[in-house]
């Protein structure tokens, strides 16, 4: 799919996990002990044959950019396209942006010479493994102004923080477009965050913003164009994550431990792509217990561990228990101290004898290089 170029938001979210955003991007986060969220929707559009992506940061993104290096783990290291990280300030007398539609009037000159027909814009807080081809395909076939990718879920929640829910007809044509609902029960299209439309129209919709005022991608285009723009809806209907709050940040990772939800987002025909570190395999040293978890490289593990995720080099200490949580690069919990529920962000220390517990419902979250 050489005829469509992509656009990834990696700052847009950074609100809904404010202790792990606080030094990086959200697309930066790590998840499942070795990947970041970004590395998702990016192998997304590789594995669809994109092989021009544009990544958007607006502030802490040394580590994103770290991440991400020349493109290479993703077949981006190019001399034409391949992957472009862009910082807040793109153009001469650009501002810190708000919203994606400042966002890509600051990267206006990227678009304009991008050589592809078609556009694919995406957050970076969605967790999927989708074929964009496809979307590009109906988009095409439809004949689609604009095509949005969604989820049919059953919402029984008040103030959903941050969620958009298209109304659709019997045709697929999205008739409107809730933005930050004050309610939102019983079935609905949850906006997926993942966006085709041509070059043309796209340019013409940031040109048009300058005039108009217009902030939101989604409540000022899309919602104000429903009814003169052909705005169709492609469902998604396999397994998705969006990161809107702690408490979903900490249902993704655990939903890694099952086999059926990795099946679906790993498939041997469309993997997830990362950047490698070469470690050492993980150490189990005598009497060490671990049951139903995922541990990355490097880690030494002395005590017990259960349900939990472990990211590359933990270390738990003799006699030391973690329990259903999500442990970053480089945590230490230290002999006779328990974790249970909790998301231990890069460094951390647990010092012996600590008991930190919280619930599936409110995991207890520990700041990078916290000690406790």
């Amino acid at each position: 799919m050489s005829n469509a170029f992509g656009i990834i938001f990696a700052n847009i979210h950074d609100e809904a996990l404010p202790q792990l955003t606080r030094n990086r991007t959200l697309g930066a986060v790590p998840l499942g002990g070795r990947y970041r969220l970004i590395d998702f929707i990016l192998s997304d559009m590789v594995n669809s044959g994109i092989t021009s992506v544009g990544v958007i940061a607006r502030n802490n993104y040394h580590s994103l950019v770290n991440h991400l290096g020349s493109g290479k783990e993703w077949d981006l290291s190019r001399k034409f396209g391949g992957l472009t990280v862009f910082p807040p300030y793109s153009t001469a007398g650009a501002g810190l942006y708000h919203g994606r539609l400042e966002a890509m009037k600051n990267i206006m000159s990227y678009i304009v010479r991008a050589r592809e027909e078609y556009a694919v814009l995406a957050d970076s807080n969605v967790i999927l493994n989708i074929d964009l081809e496809k979307v590009v395909a109906q988009h095409e076939e439809s004949n689609a102004d604009v095509t949005c990718v969604y989820q049919t879920l059953e919402l029984n929640e008040r103030n959903p923080r941050d969620r958009v829910l298209y109304d659709t007809d019997a045709n697929g044509r999205i008739r409107a477009v809730r933005a930050d609902p004050r309610t939102a029960e019983g079935t609905c299209c949850n906006s997926l965050g993942i966006w085709v439309l041509k070059k043309d129209l796209l340019i013409r919709i940031l040109d048009d913003a300058q005039t108009s005022g217009a902030k939101s991608f989604e409540r000022d285009v899309l919602g104000r164009h429903c009814d003169d723009w052909r705005i169709l809806g492609y469902e998604f209907e396999g397994y998705a994550a969006q990161i809107r709050s702690v408490q979903g940040y900490y249902k993704a990772g655990t939903d890694l431990l099952d086999s059926n939800v990795r099946a679906e987002l790993f498939p041997r025909q469309r993997p997830i792509y990362t950047r490698v570190h070469d470690e050492a395999p993980a150490c189990y040293a005598e009497g060490a217990k671990v049951t139903g978890s995922l541990v990355a490289n490097g880690c030494r593990i002395e005590g017990t561990v259960e349900n939990s995720i472990l990211g590359r080099g933990v270390y738990v200490a003799k006699g030391a228990v973690v329990r259903n949580s999500l442990l970053m690069q480089g945590v230490a919990i230290s002999e006779g101290a328990s974790v249970d529920c909790a998301i231990i962000d890069k460094n951390a220390y647990v010092a012996p004898g600590r008991n930190l517990s919280g619930a599936p419902t409110y995991p207890i979250v520990i700041e990078k290089g916290s000690r406790v």
